[in-house]
């Protein structure tokens, strides 16, 4: 027997599948994993190692059919690991039960909801209550098409997972609409009699949410400018007074050379005269060829008596 690994993509069609309305009203979803061997003479082992889908746990895999959950730190992904050996042309497939986290609690819609009335209620003869009418009919329109996508019947696992992740989008729009009427419901509490605050044109649907935050990019770009303009202009002004400052030193020592005048090896020295000086002879004390001096040795002339 020979043990072999081949990617996973040409061993394993991994797909999910409904095993029906008892299954799918226990909120169990389950993971067929397919493995053929496709040698028609070897009998080979085989290594499964198959992704979860990001939002299942460990705690969510109800039956692994025989294979182990692992984590994979480099991919942060779960990953059913294990092996199975095949004889020729022989197929086996692997069925995992998981708990079908793809629903969003019925609870938080109705929370949200009891939520929203609560407010709307606090905003009535305020100078905000049509601004938090607005906001509370945008939030029950998203609220009413996460309700209708969760209350469609299960067509396949694919679909249901698709559907939930999409429910998670509107429900961060509702999250959203939502902090801004409880801003609205502060300051109706501190400003009862003020004129209503300008706040951002609330949209119904996403094409508002989204300009929203087109704005928002288009001001964060205005005031990254500004700040490179303000910074260009500071460095274009340092620039000039440097200039100008070493022009003037440039003037100053030009106008010393000019008064001293620099000698050959550029420092200043005072003039040196260059008449002619005649030259000097040496002058004859005497005719004779030398000038006896006074001494010791000069002979004496002896007197008479």
């Amino acid at each position: 027997m020979r043990s072999t690994n081949i990617k996973l993509s040409l061993i394993l069609a991994v797909g999910l599948a409904c095993l029906g309305p008892a299954v799918t009203a226990q909120a169990e979803i389950t993971m067929k994993l397919l493995i053929v061997n496709p040698s028609e003479t070897e009998v080979k082992e085989f290594r499964i190692r198959s992704p979860l889908p990001p939002e299942v746990k460990p705690e969510h895999v109800l039956d692994a059919d025989g294979l182990k959950v692992e984590y994979d730190s480099q991919a942060a992904t779960y990953f059913l690991v294990g092996t199975v050996t095949l004889k020729p042309k022989e197929s086996m497939t692997r069925k995992v039960v998981l708990d079908d986290v793809w629903v969003i609690p019925s609870y938080r819609v109705k929370s949200t909801r009891h939520e929203i009335d609560d407010i709307t209620r606090k905003l009535v003869d305020t100078p905000y209550a049509e601004q938090g009418r607005v906001l509370a009919s945008a939030i029950e329109r998203n609220l009413a098409t996460i309700e209708g996508n969760q209350e469609q019947p299960f067509l396949n696992p694919q679909q249901h997972i698709s559907r939930y992740r999409d429910d998670l989008k509107t429900l961060q729009l509702v999250e959203s609409d939502l902090v801004s009427l409880r801003q609205l419901m502060v300051m109706a509490a501190l400003r009862p009699s003020s004129s209503p605050a300008v706040l951002p044109d609330v949209g119904a649907d996403h094409a508002a949410t989204h300009e929203r935050g087109s704005l928002s990019i288009l001001a964060t770009w205005r005031l990254i400018f500004i700040v490179l303009g303000l910074l260009g202009f500071v460095s274009l002004s340092f620039f000039l007074v440097w200039q100008r400052q070493l022009k003037q030193q440039l003037a100053k020592q030009a106008l010393r050379e000019d008064e001293h005048g620099p000698d050959t090896n550029g420092h200043d020295q005072p003039p040196v005269s260059t008449d002619a000086v005649p030259p000097t002879t040496p002058s004859r004390l005497s005719d004779s060829p030398f000038t006896p001096l006074p001494g010791r040795n000069q002979p004496t002339t002896p007197r008479s008596s």
